[in-house]
C-alpha cells in the first residue's frame, strides 16, 4: 500500500485537525484490565459495508490508546512508526508525557515534515528521531538502518516498518502494575481498511530485546550511521526476536542467504499424515526461497495451507500449484485485502507463532527496519490458529491476472 493511495483515499476529518498543546493539565495514568497487556490478541472483523472498512482499525487504535493512557507516570514508552494518522494516538501522548511518562517514538522518513509528524514534535518531552531526517521537501533515501538501493528487486529505498511499542510500566485496575509490556501488530495506527492482527503481553526478556533494538534504531537514526547488514537474531528463554535488514553471504539479494524464515522451514520436520502444520498468512509473498522451503516441507508431508493479501507475484503462482493458497484482496464490490503478517508451525501440542512487521518480500529481508517475534509454546498461538482458520475460510481460492509479473515494491 503506497503512502500516496492512504493519502488520497483514506483521509478523514480527524487528519486535518491535528492538534497538541503544551497546556495538556497533567492527569493519573488510567489503569487497565489486565487481560489488555497480559497475552492480549486483537482481530478486526469483516466490515459489513465499503465505507465501514475505514473502520477497521479503530480496535487496535483503541487499544494502544488504553495502554499509553495506563502507563505509569516516568515509565519509559518506545514506540515505532512507519504510517500514522491517528488523533487518538496524539492525544493519549499528550496526556502521558504530562504525567511524567518518558516517551520516544522513531518514525521513518516518508512521514518527516507532515502535520502528524509536526504535532508529535510539539508534545513536550517527547523524544522524536526520524530514521531519514531529510529537509523539508526532499525525498527520504533510507531507513533507520539501511541506505541499500540496487537494482531490482531492490530499486525503491529502505523504510522503517516497524509496528512495535514497550511500555515498562502499565497501571492495571485493582491497583497493580504489569512491567515489561510489548505491543507487536501488522497494523499501523491509521485509517487502512485491512484485514490485521495485534498482540500485547509482559515478558522481562521479550521487553528487553524489543528494547534493545529500539535503541539501536534511534541511533543509527540519530547519527546518520549505516548498516546494511544489521539483522540479529535477540534470544529470550525459548522465544525469539529477529530483526532486519540481512545481507546476503552469498548469492544474491534473491538467495536464501541469511533468510531466516526460508532456513526455519527447511528444518521444520514433518513426518507423516500432516502431523506438523505450517499455516502462513502474509501480505506480499514474493521469496522464491521461501516458496520452495513451504513446497519442500509439502512434499516432505507437513500440511501447508497459504493466505495472501497480494496475488502479483510469479513465485506465489509457483507455490498455488503445489499447495492450498487463499487470497483476500481489496475488489471494488467490498472485498478486504488481508493485510497480516504472522506464521504458526505446530507439531502435535508443540507450537511456534511469528508475528511482526514484514512481507515475505527481498525489500523486508534485505533493505527494511522489520522485526518478527517468535513465541515458543505460547497462549496466544491458539488464538492466532483461531484466526488463521478464520481467514481461510473467509478468503478465496487465488486467482491470477492475465500477466504475473515479480512486483518489486514493498511500501506497507
Amino acid at each position: 500500500m503506497s503512502l500516496s493511495i492512504i493519502a488520497a483515499t483514506l483521509t478523514t476529518p480527524d487528519s486535518v485537525a491535528v492538534t497538541s498543546s503544551a497546556r495538556t493539565v497533567a492527569s493519573a495514568a488510567t489503569p487497565v484490565a489486565p487481560s489488555e497487556v497480559r497475552n492480549h490478541t486483537w482481530f478486526n472483523a469483516k466490515p459489513a459495508t465499503i465505507e465501514d472498512q475505514k473502520k477497521m482499525h479503530d480496535g487496535v487504535v483503541r487499544h494502544v490508546s488504553r495502554v499509553i493512557n495506563a502507563a505509569s507516570p516516568g515509565a519509559t514508552l518506545s514506540l515505532t512508526l512507519y504510517f500514522f494518522n491517528r488523533q487518538e494516538i496524539v492525544g493519549a501522548l499528550q496526556t502521558a508525557a504530562a504525567r511524567g511518562v518518558r516517551i520516544q517514538i522513531v518514525v521513518d522518513g516518508d512521514m518527516v515534515g507532515n502535520s502528524w509528524h509536526q504535532a508529535l514534535k510539539a508534545i513536550p518531552s517527547v523524544k522524536i528521531v526520524e530514521c531519514d531526517p531529510r529537509s523539508s521537501g526532499d525525498s527520504p533515501v533510507r531507513g533507520c538502518m539501511s541506505n541499500r538501493i540496487n537494482s531490482a528487486p531492490l530499486d525503491k529505498r529502505p523504510i522503517n516498518h516497524n509496528k512495535f511499542m514497550t511500555v515498562s510500566s502499565v497501571e492495571l485496575t485493582g491497583g497493580a502494575t504489569a512491567k515489561n509490556v510489548l505491543y507487536v501488530s501488522s497494523a499501523n495506527l491509521d485509517y487502512y481498511g485491512a484485514y490485521e492482527s495485534a498482540l500485547t503481553i509482559s515478558h522481562a526478556g521479550l521487553y528487553r530485546d524489543y528494547l534493545r533494538y529500539f535503541n539501536d534504531l534511534m541511533r543509527h537514526g540519530e547519527s546518520g550511521r549505516v548498516n546494511n547488514n544489521y539483522g540479529r537474531t535477540f534470544t529470550a528463554g525459548a522465544h525469539r526476536v529477529y530483526t532486519f535488514p540481512r545481507r546476503e553471504a552469498t548469492g544474491g539479494p534473491r538467495s536464501a542467504s541469511n533468510d531466516p524464515i526460508s532456513t526455519l522451514l527447511r528444518n521444520t520436520t514433518c513426518g507423516s499424515s500432516g502431523e506438523t502444520r505450517i499455516e502462513l498468512a502474509n501480505f506480499r509473498i514474493q521469496r522464491r526461497a521461501v516458496v520452495r522451503e513451504l513446497i519442500a516441507a509439502r512434499e516432505r508431508g507437513c500440511r501447508v495451507r497459504v493466505v495472501t493479501g497480494e496475488n502479483g507475484f510469479a513465485a506465489l503462482k509457483d507455490l498455488a500449484r503445489a499447495v492450498p493458497v487463499r487470497h483476500c484482496g481489496h475488489t471494488a464490490a467490498g472485498g478486504v485485502t488481508m493485510h497480516e503478517k504472522f506464521m504458526i508451525v505446530r507439531r502435535g501440542s508443540q507450537s511456534t507463532l511469528y508475528a511482526g512487521s514484514q512481507n515475505l518480500t527481498y525489500r523486508g529481508l534485505r533493505q527494511n527496519d522489520e522485526a518478527i517475534l517468535a513465541l515458543r509454546n505460547h497462549v496466544v498461538a491458539d488464538p492466532y490458529q483461531g484466526r488463521f482458520n478464520w481467514l481461510y475460510r473467509e478468503c478465496k481460492p487465488i486467482e491470477f491476472p492475465a500477466s504475473t509479473t515479480n512486483l518489486d515494491e514493498d511500501t506497507d
